[in-house]
């Protein structure tokens, strides 16, 4: 940006010499000591007679001399009227211009010698030897009007009017032509630059206008022409365009819609000016139209009119604005319907863009499909920053200035992938290796966008849900397998973890074989993650002191981070890991007889109180506390009840031990060792029960 500092010269000259020439000068006043005389000869003034006596001639007479010295004395000024902060000075600046338009200019030359003067009136294109500013393009020369008037401004006197000798009161001048002023008159002098077309915002213009004194020119033309410097900028609208978008829409919902918001301000900078009578244009893209196409489907915060016109296919919104000042704004809202059917290619966008119409005189009409430079509109700004004919400085436009305009853009999620199906699973207490059970959990991409490719990667972790220490998903080597749409036959890999032992998966173009996987996971594909828990020490699993308690639980938690361009947001799924086993609960009835059998119903697990020769039944049951639909068969099963646990004040009744169990269980064999009542090698079926039963009597004289 150029700099508006200037060094101007003192156009106001008074030359002043008394019998002789010297001169002065001041800024923009008279010289109130004189002027310039031209040493005007002086008027000697002698009378004569003649005269005869008698009719006699007699000799003629002579009076004596008498002289008058005239002193004629020029001075003139020459001062700016226009208000610029500083009226009467040499000087107009920073005053407002229009490409193509004009910028008017006042002065005043005003004669305050003694003598009538004539002046040459010229108005210059930056005459480089008069001024010193730098300018971007020079005003040129243009006619000059004026009236002529007292010094203090009040109309001539009639003896003025009388005395103009054919000099015109007011008129117009030719580049250098002339005006005649009489003594404590004045010149009120005016002209109008014309700015061209092809100038910009914050572009200056100097020219000057001057005037020589004729009288001056004959006595001491060094002085004979003051100069006033006029200077234009020229002051455009300089609008900054702020558009903002809905950043990600889900083009998976039944009604995707975009919302928009534009403002538009009227940048303050040094050269703004007020813009009158613009539009405000969106032009909308394929694929997005307003939901009743209607000017009821925007708002416009402000005073502004908005209609609805048609570009080709596409739907148009224009806001008619009367007037915005300079740091005054327009906002407009609404919201479209987006067509899904438009924006079928994978990471699909859209970006929109609005515009801003002016002109430099008169309104924009209402805008044509096409509008065209120069007869719809003169300035044309745009948040496409390729194209517009903004007419302001580069610093202020797209790059970093007070003008720079965004757009609107809006990625198209047709991405839908989501982590699901949370399984529940029941472990033994002690899994070892073989007695690990998998849970699977499914990744479903219910989109339109392929899922696990480079350009739409997918990460997933499997985490302990740290509530059960003695149970815990496996960080290995998994398997998923995964289904293809349509009834595609389904296919099983193996997957490593990121990191070695880790927890981590990721699955892209790399880590999917293409033969297996051509493109990821499809849209309608699934991908089922199989992952094995274990529980107690997985080494020495007969270690009790390691095994799950039965009747525990534990949960894993799998969540699927989807990244790349309009990437869904996490998800997670909670599996179970319920452990089951063997439960035994041992119970008990009296048999006063000691011969009879007892129903089911008299087995309790309290306190009995029996005397000498009666005897107790014991029962023993060994549950599979494993469900029907998840579970696992208990085998090898062998229930032991120590005969120490009885034998100081009972006896084993011979051949009353027996066992039985439920259907599809198998039931042990019953036997006595030197140590213990056996049930041996049961079969227990989820939910069966296998039980042992024996009878004790109470001995007497314990």
């Amino acid at each position: 940006m150029k700099s508006n500092t200037f060094n101007y010269s003192l156009l106001a000259v008074g030359i002043a010499a008394v019998m002789g020439i010297s001169g002065g000068a001041n800024a923009a006043t008279p010289n109130t000591t004189g002027g310039v005389s031209a040493g005007a000869a002086a008027i000697n003034n002698v009378a004569t007679a003649n005269y005869s006596v008698a009719g006699i001639a007699q000799p003629n007479v002579t009076s004596n001399i008498v002289t008058v010295n005239v002193s004629e004395t020029a001075n003139f000024a020459l001062t700016s009227t226009v208000d610029d902060g500083s009226i009467g000075d040499d000087i107009a600046i920073n005053q407002t211009a229009t490409p193509g338009g004009t910028t008017t200019f006042t002065h005043n030359l005003t004669n305050t010698g003694n003598v009538t003067d004539t002046y040459t009136i010229n108005t210059t294109g930056n005459d480089s030897a008069l001024v010193t500013a730098n300018p971007d393009y020079a005003l040129g020369t243009a006619p000059v009007t004026f009236t002529i008037v007292q010094a203090d401004g009040t109309p001539l006197t009639s003896t003025q009017v009388a005395a103009l000798n054919g000099q015109a009161q007011t008129g117009t001048l030719t580049n250098g032509g002339t005006i005649r002023l009489q003594p404590g008159t004045r010149a009120n002098l005016s002209y109008e630059a014309t700015t061209p077309d092809a100038r910009n915002g914050n572009d200056k213009g100097v020219g000057t206008l001057t005037a020589t004194s004729t009288f001056f020119t004959a006595n001491l033309p060094a002085n004979a022409t003051l100069v006033n410097e006029n200077q234009t900028i020229v002051r455009l609208p300089t609008f900054k365009i702020v558009k903002t978008a809905t950043s990600t829409v889900d083009l998976t919902v039944a009604n995707p819609q975009i919302n928009y918001s534009i403002v538009v301000t009227n940048a303050t900078t040094d050269y703004s000016a007020a813009a009158t009578d613009i539009v405000i244009r969106d032009v909308l893209p394929a694929g997005l139209s307003l939901p009743n196409g209607a000017a009821s489907d925007v708002t416009v915060t402000g005073a502004g009119t908005a209609t609805i016109s048609t570009v080709g296919t596409r739907q148009a919104i224009n806001v008619a604005v009367a007037n915005l000042a300079v740091g005054a704004s327009r906002t407009i809202t609404f919201t479209v319907n987006v067509d899904r059917d438009q924006y079928t290619a994978a990471n699909s966008s859209v970006t929109n863009n609005a515009e801003v119409y002016d002109k430099f005189v008169g309104p924009v009409s209402p805008l044509i499909a096409a509008p065209v430079l120069g007869t719809d509109y003169d300035i044309f700004d745009s948040t496409d920053g390729t194209i517009g004919v903004t007419r302001i400085p580069d610093d202020a436009g797209e790059g970093n200035g007070a003008g720079i305009d965004t757009a609107g853009v809006t990625n198209f999620t047709r991405r839908a992938v989501i982590v699901s199906n949370p399984t529940t699973r029941e472990i033994a207490p002690a899994s070892g290796t073989d007695g690990q059970v998998t849970q699977k959990t499914t990744i479903i991409n219910s989109g339109q966008d392929a899922e696990g490719t480079n350009t739409n990667p997918l990460t997933f972790t499997i985490a302990d849900g740290g509530n059960n220490a003695a149970v815990r998903p496996v960080t290995d080597p998994i398997s998923v397998t995964y289904t293809p749409p349509n009834g595609g036959a389904p296919v099983t890999i193996t997957l490593q973890p990121t990191v070695a032992g880790g927890n981590t998966y990721t699955l892209n173009s790399t880590t999917l074989p293409t033969a297996q996987f051509p493109n990821g996971i499809a849209p309608g594909g699934t991908l089922a993650i199989n992952y094995n828990v274990s529980s107690g020490n997985v080494t020495t699993p007969a270690t009790a002191a390691d095994a799950a308690a039965v009747g525990s639980t534990e949960t894993t938690i799998v969540t699927l981070t989807p990244a790349g361009v309009g990437a869904p947001a996490a998800t997670s799924v909670t599996d179970t890991t319920n452990v089951r086993g063997l439960s035994l609960v041992k119970s008990q009835s009296l048999d006063t007889a000691c011969e009879a059998t007892v129903a089911a119903s008299t087995f309790v697990q309290t306190v009995l109180n029996a005397t000498p020769d009666q005897c107790v039944i014991y029962r023993i049951q060994a549950t599979n506390t494993s469900s029907a639909a998840l579970g696992f068969n208990l085998t090898g099963v062998t229930i032991s009840d120590l005969l120490s646990n009885f034998s100081a004040g009972a006896d084993l009744v011979a051949n009353s031990p027996a066992t039985s169990a439920t259907t599809s269980s198998t039931a042990g064999t019953a036997s006595t060792s030197a140590t213990a009542v056996l049930g041996s090698n049961y079969t227990i079926v989820p939910g069966g029960v296998g039980t042992l039963t024996f009878k004790i009597k109470i001995k007497n004289a314990r």
